[in-house]
């Protein structure tokens, strides 16, 4: 028999070793592939379903609670995997951030607009005297984040300000609305970016912003296409107070845009303010002795009414204000400033050439085109050629009127002067069309109403080789701008083989 201290450690190593194969079999079971639902909530999904009427225990459009269902949408990204997709149906949302991410979209799956509204701290490294700022949306040192399909409303935001806040990361606002409600708020902006960001804005409706609807600064990139901006109408009773649609500045690095087919108006201030307003600025504060590099913006296709100054700009080679209609803007249209060398102010000519100036005779200055009914210019603007029609335009080159054609097997084809519109054999149907502010999309060949061949190539034609007994047919052209307006021309031939 065993002695009863020797009993004792004998049940201390059994029971040493129960406690070890529990605790292999425990790492076991979490090693293995198949995980209990506890597991699952701490891995993140590849897609995840974000609505406000979510709760545990709900149906939740079948997806599971805490798992890819969840009525926050910070929680649906914190949820989420890099390269992942929020999903957020209609609803009303608080705030949320994006750090350190990459390849995320949050976007709304439904006719009706999701509102993201309210208002957190942010930092913001970029000001004079750093500083956390508030905000909606934050993205900050993220990758490839898109936002898509919302409405994004400032609540109580107060001082400095943004509705969306893109810091050092790159992607994208797509069809949104952005308001951030801070009308006389001097400090507020509706979307910033800054710290080399790479920020593309499409189709979205930017408004209620207190001072600018679009800010890039310090080496950001920004594509801004389709998009209406709506600025603030002050006046001298609100105070001394800016609007502006669009500003891209060289603060501490230069910054790089292209900016086309957006609508930005009520930039404006209708009393006699010491500072401007405009619709898009560029540059400003190379005219207040600043010398760093050079901002390039490529500003195309907009149409750009209403504001105190349509475009203020101090230029570059790098800059070019081209097929844009500039029209009913207060005080002047184009705004070339001066840029400071560091030693002297130097006046250098803004390229605004093929711009629409809200009349056929272009714009007024008082030397350069002292007959212009359109928008008010300064001195080194340079407007020449300037658009004097804003519809497309379209003619029939080839057959021309009261000529017979004869083709002859395809190795030479005849001229000749007739009494008649006479083609005999195969012809191309040649046209010239012309659009000095969007340009051509297309060309469209017709023959008695119906349709035959597209062009988007100029020269534009069509071979019209089908054999014809001897009868009298229309061809009909109709010429279709890149901002769909159309016009045609038409010719009636008499056509046999």
């Amino acid at each position: 028999m065993l002695h009863k201290k020797s009993r004792i450690v004998l049940m201390i190593v059994i029971c040493i070793s129960i406690l070890s194969s529990s605790t292999i079999a425990m790492i076991e079971k979490r090693n293995d592939t198949t995980l209990s639902f506890s597991d699952n909530a701490l891995i993140l999904q590849n897609e995840v379903w974000v609505d406000d009427d979510y709760y545990e225990g709900g149906y939740n459009n079948g997806h599971t609670w805490g798992y890819d269902a969840f009525d926050r949408i910070q929680d649906g990204i914190d949820n989420v995997s890099d390269n992942g997709i929020v999903n957020l149906y209609e609803g009303i949302y608080d705030v949320f951030r994006i750090e350190q991410r990459n390849n995320i979209e949050i976007i709304a799956i439904e006719d009706d607009v999701p509102i993201i509204e309210g208002s957190q701290d942010a930092w913001d490294s970029s000001l004079t005297t750093p500083s956390f700022v508030k905000c909606v949306i934050f993205v900050n040192n993220s990758v490839d984040v898109f936002l898509s399909g919302f409405d994004i409303q400032g609540q109580g935001l107060s001082g400095r300000s943004y509705a969306v806040y893109f810091d050092g990361s790159s992607g994208g606002i797509r069809r949104c609305i952005v308001s951030p409600n801070e009308r006389g708020n001097m400090n507020s902006l509706g979307i910033r970016a800054h710290l080399n960001s790479v920020i593309d804005i499409d189709d979205c409706t930017i408004e209620n912003y207190g001072r600018i609807g679009i800010y890039c600064r310090t080496g950001t990139s920004l594509n801004a296409y389709n998009n209406t901006i709506i600025g603030q109408v002050y006046s001298d009773a609100d105070g001394d107070y800016v609007s502006y649609g669009i500003e891209v500045e060289n603060l501490g690095q230069a910054s790089q845009a292209t900016i086309r087919y957006n609508e930005i108006y009520n930039n404006m201030h209708t009393g006699s303010p010491t500072w401007s307003s405009a619709g898009i600025i560029v540059d400003s504060w190379r005219y207040y002795e600043l010398t760093e590099g050079n901002c390039s913006a490529t500003i195309e296709y907009n149409d750009i009414h209403d504001n105190m100054l349509g475009v203020q700009i101090v230029p570059n080679d790098n800059i070019v204000v081209n097929r844009n209609k500039i029209r009913d803007n207060i005080d002047f249209g184009a705004v070339s400033d001066p840029y400071w060398n560091g030693s002297t102010y130097v006046d250098y000519a803004l390229d605004a050439k093929y711009n629409w100036w809200g009349d056929p005779s272009g714009p007024y200055h008082s030397s350069t085109n002292p007959d212009g009914l359109g928008d008010n210019i300064t001195d080194f603007v340079i407007i020449e050629p300037w658009v004097e029609n804003l519809l497309p335009n379209v003619e029939i080159t080839k057959p021309e009127e009261w000529f017979l054609y004869i083709n002859i097997n395809d190795m030479f084809e005849l001229k000749f002067p007739f009494i008649a519109n006479l083609i005999i054999g195969k012809i191309d149907i040649q046209v010239q069309a012309l659009d000095c502010l969007y340009g051509i999309d297309r060309v469209e060949f017709y023959l008695n109403d119906e349709l035959q061949s597209t062009d988007t190539t100029d020269p534009y034609s069509w071979t019209w080789d089908e054999e014809n007994i001897f009868f009298l047919y229309t061809i009909k052209i109709i010429a279709y701008d890149n901002d769909v307006q159309s016009c045609e021309d038409t010719i009636n031939v008499w056509k046999i083989f």
